[in-house]
């Protein structure tokens, strides 16, 4: 089939449609499909998709009418959406011309599509609308979509450490609040390794603030940017320091407890179901060194609170949901009443 992704993503608006799209495009990809991205970031976005993928460039992130002119010049069979300003009326344009899968975080928009995903915890609460026929749903961790390295980790037993020794800062691709610095000051004088990843999408500027904090500290901190073997480090940290994007259900998925930050408006309801549910430690957006210092210290010293969450979380996300959003497309594609 050829199958039509349409995200944007990169340093200013952030990684994570980029990334869990590109979870999907590679699950069709081994599935033998074409993919083509279409995109108003096209450089960052080659940078996540599988190798074999074509880009198309759209001038208009919120205007449908370039997308739509190029989906009449050309034989698709199905396209999935994972970007906010594809809104009621860009669903209407492309439904009209093809088989339409939403991915849409909340209920912002009315939904106008033949499959309709949210794989966030808070998925199946929301009100939504639907415009039209009503979609196939996929909502809850059930179907969040993950990346094939953290799939693979996600089928092995996480370690268990009574006393940790590895922890892990990880605050997004582009790190738009640039917390990561007063983050790794907070483990000042823990017998802790701390991986602090750069993102790909972080400053030189931004790199540098990491590796001086680093020396400010006595700790053994190991700042690495975007590293291959990312997941690796996650399954073998004891806990991690995050913002809650979509890199929580990662970190759930693998075992890994968390204190979890809400950087942005939208990353609010994964915050507030995680403190909910008591899956994670949540600290507030504007948390200082002193705060995160104990949080971090309940991690340090209470195994049974880790324990507790490294089940819940492996509970919540199994790590098969990229399969099953994917089985999904394509479902919609082949039992389309036009195909």
């Amino acid at each position: 089939m050829d199958v039509v992704l349409r995200v944007d993503g990169g340093s200013k608006i952030g990684y994570g449609h980029l990334v869990r799209t590109g979870a999907l495009a590679d699950e069709l990809h081994a599935r033998g499909h074409t993919i083509t991205v279409a995109t108003t970031t096209p450089a960052p976005a080659q940078e996540v998709f599988p190798s074999g993928s074509t880009t198309v460039d759209l001038p208009s992130r919120g205007d449908p009418e370039p997308f739509v002119e190029w989906l009449d010049s050309t034989t698709v069979d199905v396209v999935f959406t994972d970007a906010y300003p594809v809104d009621t009326a860009y669903q209407q344009a492309i439904r009209q011309r093809v088989p339409l899968a939403v991915l849409q975080d909340d209920a912002r928009h009315a939904v106008c599509a033949d499959l309709f995903v949210n794989g966030n915890l808070y998925g199946p609460n929301q009100n939504y609308e639907f415009i039209g026929d009503l979609p196939e749903t996929c909502l809850g961790t059930k179907y969040v979509l993950l990346r094939r390295q953290i799939r693979r980790r996600a089928a092995e037993e996480p370690p268990w450490r009574e006393k940790p020794e590895r922890a892990l800062v990880t605050m997004g691709g582009s790190d738009i609040a640039s917390l990561t610095p007063t983050v790794v000051r907070a483990f000042d004088g823990l017998d802790l390794r701390v991986d602090a990843i750069v993102g790909p999408g972080c400053t030189e500027a931004q790199e540098r603030s990491v590796l001086e904090a680093a020396t400010e500290i006595e700790a053994d901190v190991r700042v690495v940017r975007d590293p291959d073997d990312l997941a690796d480090r996650m399954l073998a940290s004891d806990f991690a320091v995050s913002t809650a994007s979509s890199t929580t259900y990662e970190l759930l998925a693998l075992g890994t407890p968390l204190v979890s930050i809400a950087v942005v408006d939208n990353q609010e309801p994964i915050a507030t179901a995680l403190r909910e549910q008591d899956i994670a430690t949540v600290l507030p957006r504007d948390a200082d060194e002193t705060t995160l210092r104990s949080a971090i210290e309940v991690y340090v010293t209470d195994a049974e609170r880790r324990q507790r969450r490294q089940k819940h979380g492996k509970e919540l996300v199994d790590g098969r949901g990229t399969e099953r959003v994917c089985a999904e497309v394509l479902s919609i594609a082949e039992n389309h009443p036009d195909t």
